[in-house]
């Protein structure tokens, strides 16, 4: 008996594949959203990447067409601004006939004063683009998902959507790091905001958030870099209180995030995926 909800039954390989889908990236000029959007073209799917430094993912975009074949574009976005959202949706549906999957990964690290002299200027900079973005983000793709599936009837295969969202391990736990309440908090918030979307928009579109560890990437100022000035003790700590001893790259995310934008996943809804080298098992 043949089932409509469940991938094809022509090897689990297919499963991964994202061929024909259209899928927008949030931050995706750098970083993990780099990662997420090499993923998802490696797979086949077509992608625009979003971004509030956008000639940065115009370089990336080029590059990545270049690399994989796929129709891979780029446009200005802050994701805090509404109409800068409501454009990055509308233009991954112009351009690829519909949005299969998004990626609500924008975000920022910024190290303030601990709690107690914490500014709520510096609080809301954080909250705006950590989890107000990706509150725009879900709405805006949601709301084109439900049209598309709406216009081409229940029974169309590969109706819905998926959106996928990027929380942190520090949304899960605590740092002794001051100075991240806000980021912590924002992080806390994404969580939880899956979750209750993945209730209200199911069954016919499934969300779910990736969770990282120590990545080796640019926010927070760069204190995650490789070569951080300063920050070696740190990130030795950080490597001391994970499992399999290192900070991770960006390109350590893929895999998750193709299982999460494919049919792989299609039983997988409203979940917090860690992938943190097993930074909360110790």
């Amino acid at each position: 008996m043949e089932r409509d909800d469940v991938p094809a039954a022509n090897g689990v390989l297919e499963a991964f594949s994202l061929d024909g889908d259209g899928v927008l990236v949030t931050g995706g000029a750098s970083g993990i959203g780099t990662a997420y959007a090499e993923a998802c073209a490696e797979a086949g799917a077509d992608v625009i990447l979003a971004d509030i430094d956008a000639e940065g993912a115009e370089s990336v975009a080029a590059d990545l067409a270049d690399a994989t074949g796929a129709d891979v574009r780029a446009i200005a976005c802050d994701v805090t601004d509404e109409d800068d959202v409501r454009a990055a949706v509308d233009a991954t549906v112009d351009a690829f006939g519909g949005l299969d999957v998004a990626f609500a990964n924008a975000g920022i690290g910024r190290m303030f004063n601990p709690v107690h002299s914490q500014s709520l200027e510096h609080w809301r900079e954080v909250m705006d683009v950590n989890l107000d973005g990706v509150f725009l983000t879900t709405r805006e793709a949601a709301a084109a998902m439900k049209e598309d599936s709406s216009a081409a009837g229940d029974g169309r295969e590969g109706s819905g959507g998926r959106i996928v969202t990027t929380a942190s391990v520090l949304g899960l736990v605590g740092t002794e790091t001051p100075g991240l309440s806000a980021y912590v908090a924002s992080k806390g918030g994404v969580v939880q905001f899956t979750k209750q979307a993945a209730v209200e928009l199911g069954p016919d579109i499934r969300v779910n958030a990736i969770a990282p560890g120590w990545i080796h990437t640019g926010i927070g100022g760069g204190m995650l870099r490789e070569d951080a000035p300063g920050m070696e003790p740190i990130q030795d700590q950080m490597r001391q209180e994970t499992a399999l001893g290192r900070l991770g790259y960006p390109e350590d995310l893929k895999g998750l995030a193709l299982f999460l934008a494919s049919p792989a996943s299609a039983y997988c809804t409203g979940a917090v995926y860690l992938n943190d080298g097993g930074y909360t098992a110790t």
